[in-house]
């Protein structure tokens, strides 16, 4: 064991460096462990043995903010030594007209065979253009682009993400045509996520045998946006499906065995939503009918609670989760619901906050246990 620490290049005689003892890997994992890169480099003064060892972590998370920044990141990137990149993090609030070094940074990663990649473009100045490189990689498996929302994805190249597993796109604009090319390059694609995406009108994965888990959310309480006005998906098993507005329509959805859905409260300050709302809640779970698990907001919920005597679908639903404090809103729908769910399993009806109200209204239904969730 050293008696030795080190001090920047001073030495103290009796102390003892533990930094120093443990194996680089350990050191590879402290320093990757959700921590800036900028950061990790700026602990290597801790010890003269850990100055370097950054150079071989598996992850990088780099933040770009000025012309400055991004000059001083491409010359710290000369000392990295690892062959290959596990994951890459690079978070961009400033884009110029001349956006090559934000390329270099890109080409950087995929050099290095990088398998996870995530790219944060949060600029409002200039309209933010892929290059075509980035729409080839063999390495990647999961993509996570970031935008604003007055930037498009357009590939005007074959798209070819031949290991891509899991895709999430987040404020991005793009037509129908772009989501067609994307999909078709990624032969083994399991998981999409769209967060806030504008323009697509037609969503069809008709194309993507893999795919078994798809997320869509649009909008929030405050700012509705339109998603997607269709949705074509007949092999994905999950769907997680928050909207701000019901406009979207479930076109195939015949492998689904679990959902998730729920309408944003901005939709619901008018009565003369309601109407329109009542006809697309009863059509979405018309298309659900068939799925073993469902969770249900409380927006979605209250809806249902004010569609009176319409015909309502007979569900096979097994376990339903009610994320919803009980109020006197809530209650007719979930009547409804439990009324129209003959095979639901004992003890798998769960609620969000107090419940005595409703187990008191339910009390006839000796099939279902009400089991309250925690917050």
């Amino acid at each position: 064991m050293s008696q030795t620490k080190m001090v920047g290049d001073r030495e103290i005689e009796g102390a003892e460096d533990l930094i120093s003892n443990l194996p680089d890997e350990i050191l590879q994992h402290i320093l990757c462990s959700n921590i800036p890169t900028k950061l990790a480099i700026s602990t290597s003064i801790l010890s003269r043995r850990w100055r370097h060892v950054w150079c071989e972590v598996p992850s990088l998370s780099l933040f770009v903010g000025t012309l400055t920044t991004a000059a001083s990141v491409n010359k710290t990137l000369t000392r990295y030594t690892a062959p290959k990149t596990k994951s890459f993090h690079l978070r961009i609030e400033y884009v110029m007209k001349n956006m090559s070094y934000i390329y270099t940074l890109i080409k950087f990663a995929m050099s290095h065979n990088v398998e996870n990649l995530s790219l944060d473009i949060s600029s409002h100045y200039y309209q933010f253009k892929f290059p075509d490189f980035v729409y080839s990689s063999s390495s990647i498996k999961q993509l996570n682009i970031t935008l604003i929302l007055r930037h498009w994805i357009v590939p005007e190249c074959t798209v070819s993400w031949t290991s891509l597993q899991k895709l999430s796109l987040t404020c991005c604009r793009l037509s129908d045509e772009s989501m067609a090319k994307i999909l078709s390059g990624c032969p083994v694609l399991e998981k999409l996520t769209l967060y806030h995406c504008r323009e697509l009108e037609v969503l069809d994965l008709g194309k993507s045998p893999r795919l078994r888990a798809l997320e869509v959310i649009i909008g929030n309480m405050t700012v509705p946006l339109r998603g997607p006005r269709q949705i074509v998906a007949p092999h994905i098993h999950y769907l997680r499906f928050l909207s701000s507005e019901l406009s979207c329509t479930l076109v195939d959805v015949a492998s689904l065995t679990e959902a998730e859905l729920e309408i944003s409260s901005v939709s619901l300050n008018s009565d003369l939503n309601f109407p329109f709302l009542h006809f697309m809640v009863l059509k979405m779970l018309d298309k659900l009918k068939n799925a073993e698990k469902l969770k249900l907001g409380s927006s979605f919920i209250q809806i249902l609670s004010k569609i009176g005597d319409a015909p309502f679908p007979t569900l096979k639903v097994k376990a339903l989760t009610l994320d919803t404090k009980i109020c006197q809103y809530v209650i007719p729908g979930i009547e409804r619901l439990l009324k129209n769910s003959p095979d639901l399993d004992l003890e798998t009806l769960k609620v969000r906050g107090r419940t005595e109200e409703l187990i008191a209204t339910l009390s006839y239904n000796k099939n279902v246990t009400i089991v309250p969730m925690i917050s």
